[in-house]
């Protein structure tokens, strides 16, 4: 009995400490990560949002190429 019976638990010990900092730094990183994505989607601009809403309302038929045309040019 070497090491008063430590010696065979070690492997054991070793191997849960191991997981356990693993866990925590890969828990850290996806927070970051998920953080950093939650950042870069920001709402849309004003200009930006109308011009969806024009693509939409062009897409559904409701307004001609004409003037969607000329409401585009508007918003630029």
């Amino acid at each position: 009995m070497g090491n008063d019976g430590w010696s065979g638990w070690m492997w054991l010990w070793g191997t849960l400490m191991m997981l356990f900092w693993i866990a925590v730094i890969g828990a850290a990183v996806w927070l970051v990560v998920r953080a950093a994505t939650q950042r870069r989607a920001e709402p849309p601009t004003g200009r930006e949002r109308a011009r969806e809403l024009l693509a939409e309302r062009y897409a559904r038929g409701e307004i001609s190429t004409e003037e969607y045309d000329e409401r585009l040019a508007k918003l630029r």
